[in-house]
Formats: structure tokens, sequence, C-alpha cells
């Protein structure tokens, strides 16, 4: 870990202090993201091609995706012809090693655009990610993204630019000039980012840190998995909250743990700005329910089923 990497949690436990986090809900992880496509025998190649992403399991209308060295899930959903376009701000992301290999990707998507019926955006440099955004016909955004110039420039390490334990061999991606390596962060967005930011700590226990100090942008991640979720800022009025196909689910350590984070939400819905839960489902064994931040973002609660 870089001195940089340790500043950053320095500053999360000096907010912890000073009483910001009371820990409501106590998640063991950040299990799954969901997003929704058009159509599932379109996307799906398209994501297994460019990302590297294979598929883990399906049942009707729902298939469920995975990269290789990332253990969270990506669980898609098939929302017919009239599903709407999403926001740029809603996408997911995956990281490679180089930024030479940002701009490879983004060749390689141009020799495939008018094939998977794809929209380009070129690479450029943000603060400390080159990257190339894609859309596809499902009607969502994607990033590859290369965080070797911001860890050469502000000493970022480790999971911080190179999240994966073992980089996957050019030949499990062959012939594209890139490989992706990680399945790193989806996107949300909210109205004031001190208020949400608030509310990720005190209520869902997630760690809130950002790389740059003068960075709006929050990354929102459990402790111990390297996989987050970037907070966006985006005007009120033209926003548009994450639905419930676009939810992130966060696990606890037991169908009895859901009951009782489905119980403090709702007794505390009033003060903290936001909708009361819906119900308490039993899947398979494993209780689940949804609820709405302050933002109107969707999330889910699920008991840990090992």
């Amino acid at each position: 870990m870089g001195d940089h990497e340790r500043r950053l949690i320095v500053a999360e436990d000096t907010a912890r202090g000073r009483g910001e986090r009371d820990d409501m809900i106590s998640a063991t992880g950040i299990v799954h993201g969901h997003y929704e496509w058009r159509s599932l025998q379109q996307t799906v190649p398209i994501l297994q091609e460019l990302l590297a992403l294979d598929i883990v399991s399906e049942l009707p209308g729902q298939v469920t995706m995975k990269h290789p060295n990332t253990d969270w899930l990506l669980v898609v959903h098939e929302g017919g012809p009239d599903a709407p376009d999403k926001p740029q701000f809603h996408h997911y992301g995956v990281r490679v090693a180089t930024d030479r290999e940002v701009d490879n990707a983004y060749e390689y998507l141009l020799r495939r655009k008018k094939d998977l019926r794809l929209k380009i955006i070129p690479p450029e440099t943000r603060r400390i990610a080159h990257s190339v955004h894609f859309f596809e016909p499902g009607g969502n955004f994607w990033e590859i993204e290369s965080y070797e110039g911001g860890a050469k420039k502000l000493g970022l390490g480790g999971e911080a630019a190179f999240p994966w334990k073992s980089p996957l061999a050019t030949d499990r991606f062959p012939d594209r000039g890139y490989v992706p390596q990680a399945l790193t962060h989806g996107t949300t967005t909210c109205a004031n980012l001190e208020k949400a930011r608030r509310f990720y700590r005190s209520v869902l226990g997630l760690e809130v840190m950002h790389h740059l100090p003068t960075v709006d942008p929050y990354y929102v991640k459990h402790p111990l998995t390297p996989w987050y979720i970037v907070c966006l800022t985006a005007p009120q009025e033209s926003r548009v909250p994450s639905g419930v196909n676009e939810r992130f689910t966060l696990a606890v350590e037991s169908n009895s743990a859901v009951v009782e984070a489905h119980d403090s939400l709702t007794a505390s819905a009033a003060d903290l700005g936001i909708a009361e839960p819906g119900a308490i489902h039993n899947d398979s064994g494993s209780r689940s329910f949804l609820f709405n931040d302050p933002d109107g973002n969707t999330w889910e609660i699920v008991g840990s089923q090992t």
C-alpha cells in the first residue's frame, strides 16, 4: 500500500471519528450489480467479446455474468425493445493495465463499430484515468480504463490502480491489443455528494473514498473488496435515479440480519428522508428486500448464502 492510499484511509478514519457512521446495516460485501438491456441475445456476445465477461447462469429474461478476475456478479435483465437508453453516468467499467491498451481498445472498437452497432467516445484522460467509453445497442454505456498514469503521478499502487491478484494472459483475450483485467466499478448519481456520503457511511456501513481531495466523485466500496461504485453529482432536474434493474446488492451475514436491516430502515425512514423499504422476499432460502437511498436510487439487501 502506497503513502497516498494510507492518507486516504486516515482521512476515512478521521471522518468516522467525527461520528458520521453508526453502521445501521453491517454489509459483508457489495455482491451484485444489476443492469438492463433490450436484448440478451444481442448484448451478451458483445460483452463477451469486448469486456471478457463470462456467463455464470441463465434464467428466463436474465443472465448473470462475471469477470474471471472479479468476485462480484453482474446480473443482467432483459427489458425488451422499449427499454430506455441509460445515461452515461450509469455505466460499468473494466480496467486494463496500461494507457496504451486503452488506445488499442479504441482501435479495436472502431474495427467492430459497424458490425456491433457501437457508438464510441474517443479516449480521454481525466484526473487519474485514461479511458474510452462506448455505447452498445442494448442501451448502455461501458468504460475501458487504465490507472497507469494516475499510479505514476500519485503513487497509487496495489488494488487502487491494479485490482487483480494475477493478470489474465493475452492468450485468454487474443488479437485485440488489450486485456480487461477486472470489472472494477459501476456508477450512480446523487444531487448532493455530502448527503449521499453520510448515508453510505452511516446507514450502509460502506467506505467512501476519493483519490484526489479536489475531485468531487466519491468511490463507494466495501472495506474488504476492491470493486467500487462511483457516485457522481447530477442536476436534480435532469438526473435519472438507478432503478430496480440498475440496482446494487449488499449482502449481510444471515437471513435474520436481513430482517434486522429491514426493521431498522423502516423505523428510521422518515429521519433518513427515504421511503419505507419494500417487502421481504424469500428466494431459494435467501431473504432479500429493495429500498431507495435519499436520491431515489434502488438498492437491495440479501442474506449471505455461504
